[in-house]
């Protein structure tokens, strides 16, 4: 009797030692998700101190790109902070909510996307009365876009709730 007791405590004791090595690997695959985003942060920001060094004089339309740059870059820093912080409580970095607020918001940032394409060169045509080139066009779309991703990211994983 107390050898099957004795086996079955070695099972569970077995299963238990499992259960902790894919919650170590589990946060070691959070702790390279955010490294790597870290990594890209800088290799933007180096990418950006090249260009704007290099550039000599920077016009308007470039300012507003580098602007819009540095805003993406600090929000995604943003959640790259929020990601550590969950991992330094011991939770996951992103869980089931936070995917769902992923989803949603990156369905609002492509929503603003399309809209953001047809209604820039369409207000520039009635409000200035020109026709946007391709890059200030691009610049809008990634502008209203990124900041609206952002945004609603914020808002719904602050409300908590992704329905």
């Amino acid at each position: 009797m107390l050898e099957i007791i004795n086996k079955k405590l070695i099972i569970a004791n077995k299963k238990l030692s499992l259960t902790n090595i894919e919650k170590e690997a589990k946060k070691m695959k959070d702790k390279l998700g955010i490294i790597t985003g870290i990594g890209i942060v800088f290799a933007v920001l180096g990418t950006l101190a090249f260009f704007v060094k290099s550039a000599g004089n920077i016009e308007l339309s470039e300012m507003a790109s580098i602007g819009i740059v540095l805003i993406l870059v600090a929000f995604a820093t943003f959640i790259l902070w929020d990601r550590q912080k969950n991992i330094n409580k011991g939770l996951p970095a992103a869980d089931e909510r936070l995917v769902q607020v992923n989803y949603k918001a990156g369905y609002y940032g492509f929503i603003a996307a399309i809209w953001s394409a047809v209604g820039s060169n369409l207000l520039a045509g009635i409000i200035l009365g020109i026709e946007l080139e391709g890059n200030h066009v691009m610049a809008v779309v990634v502008l209203f876009s990124g900041l609206a991703f952002v945004s609603s990211y914020l808002y719904l994983a602050r409300r908590g709730d992704a329905k």
